[in-house]
């Protein structure tokens, strides 16, 4: 956001204070390439020298530990206090923690940072017993990496994958995507305690494991609402649609964010790196007085082995049509309320995402006939 500012020519001093002792980088490389690319290298948003020339003033390893929207300052753990016009929450979230796992001996990790990442990745080539505890995206990603040189089991306490994300039709292809991989599931099951190398579930069965990892969600950062004057049992950060809190100059942008989706027609939280940035840019229309036309509808996308997942909108609605047909490893599932299209997911089929973004974005509705016929194209839907 801070080179949105300065791109979009906001002339103001900007400081970038971040928790992190690292320059800033983006996250989706941390479950992705770092884990599943031998030649990976970190890849920073922009070199040092690149955020001096934008005269943007970064605090790296420094936390914000409270903030005044009064009087518009905020304190860092060092003691130092800094004024503002504007203050944007850009905390991201934190991984839940699995407090059940307390008792083991082995490492227990989540993947969040650059830390964790390297952690699990150094991990992954002794081999061994992996137990991944969470069968969403970031479970997944990490059981597509692991299970190259380790032996993998997944525990889901629901009673199939990524219940939430994407609908049954593409939640099983995944599933018999990484069966063929070696990978195990264990559905509608949870850990309840552990001791050395063990994990007893819920069912009364015992899991062992040299490693774990736990995918289980994420939470806005602790104290993170209250710091501006907000109840602490808040979801999230509410922001309206300029990114703006209830307090007036404070804004706020990321997954730690509550907004209000049309497709979904609920608060919710996207936790989604696209997400991120659409946000970034609204709240830099917001400071610089010049409103976007338009906000595109939630999206995010996952590699696994040599599969890409894509999903935009509300992957679940109401009703589902298959596009194409799944045997194939290219096809498409569309999500609809009420003739509308608000949701879709496609497995290694980017043209029908492409189309599918924009429908979903324009509230289009179109007949099942069409939707049905691989041989029909979508961005014929999209209105002139």
């Amino acid at each position: 956001m801070a080179l949105g500012l300065r791109a979009a020519q906001f002339a103001g001093p900007i400081t970038l204070v971040g928790a992190e002792p690292h320059l800033p980088y983006e996250r989706p490389q941390l479950s992705k390439e770092v884990l599943s690319d031998p030649d990976w290298s970190l890849q920073f948003i922009k070199p040092e020298d690149e955020w001096r020339t934008a005269e943007i003033d970064l605090r790296m390893g420094c936390a914000v530990v409270d903030a005044d929207p009064a009087a518009r300052t905020v304190a860092l753990a060092g003691g130092e206090e800094l004024s503002y016009d504007h203050l944007v929450l850009a905390t991201g979230t934190i991984a839940r923690q699995c407090g059940e796992l307390a008792g083991l001996t082995v490492p227990i990790h989540v993947a969040r940072t650059l830390e964790d990442a390297a952690a699990i990745r150094e991990r992954l080539t002794l081999g061994g017993k992996i137990l991944i505890v969470g069968g969403g995206i970031i479970g997944l990603e990490v059981a597509a990496a692991a299970s190259k040189a380790c032996d993998v089991t997944v525990i889901e306490a629901g009673s199939r994958l990524f219940e939430r994300g994407v609908p049954p039709e593409a939640a099983s292809y995944l599933e018999q995507l990484h069966a063929k991989n070696g990978v195990r599931f264990r559905y509608g099951v949870r850990p309840v305690s552990a001791s050395g190398h063990e994990v007893t579930l819920s069912d009364g069965s015992v899991e062992s494991a040299d490693l774990v990892i736990v995918g289980i969600g994420v939470e806005p950062p602790r104290g993170i609402a209250a710091m501006i004057g907000l109840p602490e049992d808040t979801p999230g950060l509410r922001v309206d649609e300029h990114a703006v809190t209830e307090r007036s100059n404070v804004l706020a942008v990321g997954d730690a964010t509550e907004q209000f989706s049309r497709c979904h027609n609920r608060w919710m939280r996207i936790e989604t790196w696209a997400n991120a940035n659409q946000q970034a840019a609204t709240a830099v229309s917001t400071i610089t007085g010049s409103p976007l036309s338009s906000t595109p509808p939630p999206w995010f996308w996952s590699n696994q082995y040599d599969v890409n997942l894509q999903v935009v909108g509300d992957s679940i609605g109401d009703e589902t049509v298959v596009r194409g047909d799944p045997d194939s490893g290219r096809y498409s599932v569309i999500s609809l309320r009420g003739g509308e299209i608000v949701g879709g997911t496609t497995i290694n089929s980017a043209k029908d995402m492409a189309a599918l973004r924009r429908l979903v974005g324009l509230g289009v509705h179109l007949d099942r006939s069409a939707l049905e016929d691989p041989t029909y194209k979508l961005k014929q839907a999209i209105p002139a």
